[in-house]
């Protein structure tokens, strides 16, 4: 049974992630990162439908989160920058809304989980969703707590993956984040924020994350445009 402590405990854990998304500071995050996580927040089992799971109206974020379950069997083939379009690349969607924690106050639940196939390896992958609301340092920062918090249940996240699905996946869980190519140029000068983030996180720590367009989903597509998943031309991390 959870003490009031450790509910305490990983409420302000969670607030200071969410203090991080409004601010700059890329040594924030690492130390962040770096932090033992409280006590007694996994969740047992994910229970629901795979899938689309909403009943409300196509609006804004919704538009892309149905749209990215309305992909098809086979997913989504990745075009990363300075690559061709390469079918060893796909992204297939699974659980939409996924909540990671047990408790409601400082729940975080991510926009869709699904996984990232690469030339080398199968991976556990959370999805944010943007359209207009927050920033792209926002955003990076809402889904590398998604990230911490599934790195922590690294076992229970693979599991979950083996009992619903086909696939077979590494324990490494890895972050995207979609929105719209018009975001991404509202918000130039802040997508040029993340870059020392995305990079120090590359050097320092597991955590693995991109930045796609949401634009081509209806021809099967997810141009990545900035990212650190793969090192070489045909690397991976």
């Amino acid at each position: 049974m959870k003490t009031t402590n450790e509910i305490k405990q990983f409420k302000d854990w969670s607030a200071e992630w969410k203090d991080e998304r409004k601010k700059i500071d890329v040594d924030q995050i690492l130390k962040l990162w770096q932090e033992l996580m409280p006590r007694d927040w996994e969740r047992e089992i994910w229970e629901g439908k795979l899938g689309y799971r909403k009943r409300s109206d196509n609006k804004g974020e919704q538009c892309t989160e149905k749209e990215l379950f309305s992909g098809g069997s086979n997913g989504f083939e990745l075009v990363l920058l300075g690559r061709q379009t390469n079918a060893n690349y796909r992204i297939k969607p699974i659980y939409h809304n996924m909540p990671l924690a047990n408790r409601r106050k400082g729940q975080v639940i991510a926009d869709a989980f699904g996984v990232l196939e690469t030339a080398k390896s199968v991976r556990p992958l959370f999805i944010e969703a943007k359209v207009a609301a927050n920033d792209p340092w926002f955003a990076l920062v809402e889904n590398l707590q998604q990230i911490r918090l599934a790195r922590a249940c690294a076992h229970k996240i693979q599991d979950f993956v083996h009992e619903n699905t086909e696939y077979r996946v590494e324990r490494g869980v890895w972050g995207l984040i979609l929105a719209p190519k018009g975001y991404y140029e509202k918000h130039f000068d802040n997508l040029a924020t993340c870059r020392p983030l995305s990079d120090a996180l590359k050097q320092n720590t597991r955590a693995r994350v991109a930045f796609g367009i949401s634009d081509s989903l209806a021809s099967g597509q997810i141009k990545i445009i900035t990212q650190n998943w793969l090192v070489e031309a045909d690397g991976e991390q």
